[in-house]
């Protein structure tokens, strides 16, 4: 298990689904990320925790529970999927935290982490990123970590049609 700055990543287990059940029925966790559905259906954490090992298996994705380091207890989650493969492997990052973990620093932690872990374990190039134009926290998050702001674009999600910020960042380069 990976920890910095009072958080850690590591696989999701059975055993969080309820938290992430909870985490998931607010309804502004939903709007901002914009992939979750609200209201967030019963045993939806349970079906989407079960659904991580095919999606690892088949190299689509990587996920991880954000937890804090004392205690334990899963605060959201982070994500690569999308992911190509070969000489020019790329992803896109993902994540949410639970609105009372909002604007600590927690999701600053775990995309380091991340970060870390795309480039020592995955051999990741490039990863891509976007955030609602309504939710600047998350723009910030992307700035701290090193990604470059991009032109925004007109996406569409499960809560609408919204104008999106796309962020890029080099992890490294082959020369």
């Amino acid at each position: 298990m990976k920890q910095m700055h009072g958080v850690a990543i590591r696989p999701f287990t059975a055993a969080d689904s309820a938290q992430v059940q909870t985490l998931l029925s607010d309804s502004k966790v939903a709007l901002l990320a914009g992939n979750i559905p609200y209201p967030y259906p019963d045993h939806g954490a349970q079906a989407w925790i079960e659904s991580h090992e095919e999606r690892h298996r088949s190299g689509s994705a990587i996920i991880r529970a954000i937890t804090l380091v004392k205690g334990g207890t899963c605060i959201g989650a982070i994500s690569i999927d999308h992911i190509s493969r070969g000489l020019n492997a790329s992803g896109n990052l993902g994540y949410w935290v639970g609105m009372p973990y909002w604007n600590q620093g927690f999701c600053e932690a775990a995309g380091r982490l991340m970060l870390t872990l795309a480039t020592e374990e995955y051999a990741m190039g490039r990863l891509v990123a976007a955030h609602q134009i309504d939710n600047p926290a998350s723009g910030r998050v992307l700035e701290k970590l090193g990604f470059n702001e991009l032109e925004p674009q007109r996406m569409t999600n499960l809560s609408g049609q919204y104008l999106f910020r796309c962020y890029e960042k080099q992890l490294f380069s082959i020369k």
